[in-house]
């Protein structure tokens, strides 16, 4: 009998252990596999330990099944069932069914479940559950118990719901840091309030590093980077997750170059810190740093992952070079990233912008549904590189597939109909885009619109649009009518037109050498003499400009400015 007794217990232990080392599904099942012919799946922490892997893995049916060969399950079976639930986010659902099935089976909640309940709630960002549960467990007295009402500041936190974080934190008898830290992640996710964040943190004697994190985050959301800095220089110590914020804080701001000099001192960079900076850098139009950064994380032998070649790959698109666009292709294929949706949409655009139109294609089609960013990118590079009619073909494609187009879906759809000289479909589809789709048009839509009519000879109907346009008008729109103007011989409106330009674009010396050929080309050499006397005033006060030259070797990218 002992002999049986102590081989249960060491096949128990066997099958713990190997629960405990699984770190695949088919390891999973083996594991169960051998629990349940050594006849031990009825025991609870072997059936709970099975429960909890199958939902980190993602697989509700299984948890499911091993939840219900419990005839009876106690309010620590449910516990352990919603709590495996409840940290994985897709699952978060489940774990209110249980909750459910709980009430239904008479089995009391305690102060162990509320917590589990409310993390399912803020994740869900379910407001209206969170609010029933908070009534319940005002009912059930277990209000003043610490885990349950920091659990319920962290739910009307992510719930965007600040002023009942801060009732429940501010009639709380007893708090510990979790409280505070709790109290200032509701604050720091919206970046409201943070005076009043500041003066509680001021009164905290018990700190540790997520409380300053919180302030930072709080403060950048804000968008008081002064703040954030004053809190991150007061910082007695700094993890990866306080340089990280701040950076992002940085370069959500456009201030790329303090970015960057934060960015060199950190002790230890990440990837996530590496990708925020190259990031910054292709957001901020400076391709070619980008570029060069990237390069540096490979010497510091850092893998790239999906996010950082979607940077890369969006300022390769900036440069428009395409044997750049061919190397990151090929390196993304042999460096294993993974071909998400994102990444394949950053591929299609920027192989779009190069004029590799075949490859662009070919990208698209490994697309499984794709959605208005892909169709976008496509058809504004097709439209863009001469192949009008193919960017249409793809539109009618999105509209068939009930993709619904945004705004730069049409100015591609605009370009399309400019370079191919579609004039009556093209003004078909302005309609459309504002009455069908109740897109309101920019500047970028009327520039497509007024060249579109200047290219077609439509001089007087283009100009009367530029006068009505909303925003005024633009200098891409009168430049486009003003080079209409000198294909179709019509001064009257090339003068007035320049006129304008010369107003918004002083420094534009094109606009003066347009309106000057539209007077040689009639002759009028007094007109010609004037425009370049205006010119060649405008030229003494300009600045100096530069050029830049790019030398490529596989994939390596260096700007030479050429100064005069």
């Amino acid at each position: 009998m002992k002999g049986t007794v102590s081989s249960d217990i060491d096949k128990a232990d066997l099958a713990y252990s190997l629960l405990q080392n699984c770190n695949s599904l088919s390891q999973l099942k083996q594991a169960h596999a051998y629990i349940f012919r050594s006849n031990l799946h009825q025991q609870n922490f072997l059936a709970l330990s099975l429960l909890y892997l199958y939902a980190s893995l993602s697989l509700p049916r299984y948890s499911h099944l091993i939840f219900s060969s419990f005839s009876h399950p106690t309010i620590s079976i449910f516990n352990h069932a919603i709590k495996a639930f409840s940290k994985i986010p897709s699952l978060c659902l489940q774990s209110m069914y249980l909750y459910r099935q709980m009430i239904e089976s008479q089995v009391r909640p305690n102060n162990f479940t509320y917590p589990f309940l409310l993390n399912s709630c803020a994740s869900l960002c379910e407001l209206n559950h969170g609010i029933e549960i908070h009534g319940r467990i005002v009912k059930s007295g277990f209000l003043p118990c610490n885990p349950v009402s920091n659990a319920l500041i962290d739910m009307y936190g992510k719930c965007e719901k600040l002023g009942s974080a801060r009732q429940i934190f501010d009639e709380m008898c007893q708090r510990d840091v979790v409280s505070y830290n709790a109290l200032f992640g509701a604050h720091a996710r919206t970046g409201e309030d943070m005076f009043g964040a500041r003066m509680v943190f001021d009164g905290m004697s018990m700190r540790n590093v997520i409380s300053w994190n919180a302030m930072i985050v709080g403060y950048v959301n804000g968008g008081d980077l002064n703040s954030a800095r004053a809190i991150f220089d007061e910082m007695p110590e700094r993890d990866a997750v306080s340089w990280t914020t701040m950076l992002i804080g940085y370069t959500r701001n456009g201030q790329v170059d303090l970015a960057r000099v934060l960015f060199n001192s950190m002790p230890e960079k990440t990837l996530v810190c590496w990708t925020a900076m190259i990031s910054a850098y292709t957001q901020n139009d400076r391709p070619t740093e980008a570029l060069a950064l990237f390069h540096k994380m490979e010497r510091a032998r850092v893998k790239a992952d999906a996010f950082t070649m979607t940077a890369v790959i969006s300022a390769l698109a900036q440069l428009g070079r395409p044997e750049l666009a061919h190397w990151i292709t090929t390196y993304a294929e042999r460096e294993g990233i993974e071909r998400n949706e994102r990444i394949l949409t950053a591929l299609v655009d920027m192989h779009a912008k190069c004029g590799n139109i075949e490859e662009a294609c070919q990208l698209f089609e490994e697309i499984p549904q794709p959605d208005v960013f892909p169709y976008s990118a496509l058809i504004t590079g097709l439209a863009s590189h001469g192949h009008g009619m193919k960017a249409l073909e793809f539109f009618r494609k999105m509209q068939m597939a009930n993709v619904v187009p945004d705004y730069i879906t049409f100015v591609g759809v605009l370009t399309a109909c400019r370079h191919t000289g579609l004039v009556e479909e093209g003004l078909q589809f302005w309609e459309s885009m504002m009455k069908d789709y109740k897109i309101v048009p920019d500047a970028d839509h009327y520039a497509c619109l007024v060249d579109m009519l200047g290219r077609a000879g439509r001089l007087h109907q283009a100009y009367e649009i530029v006068k009505i346009m909303p925003m005024g008008p633009c200098p891409r729109a009168l430049g486009a009518l003003l080079a209409a103007c000198r294909t179709y011989d019509n001064v009257e409106i090339a003068e007035s037109v320049a006129e304008e330009l010369f107003k918004l674009e002083p420094e534009n010396t094109g606009n003066y050498v347009l309106l000057s050929s539209i007077y040689a080309a009639r002759e009028q050499w007094n007109e010609v003499a004037r425009v370049r006397k205006a010119m060649k005033a405008k030229i003494t006060n300009k600045l100096p400009g530069s050029s830049r030259v790019e030398v490529s070797r596989r994939g390596k990218c260096k700007a030479i400015s050429l100064k005069p």
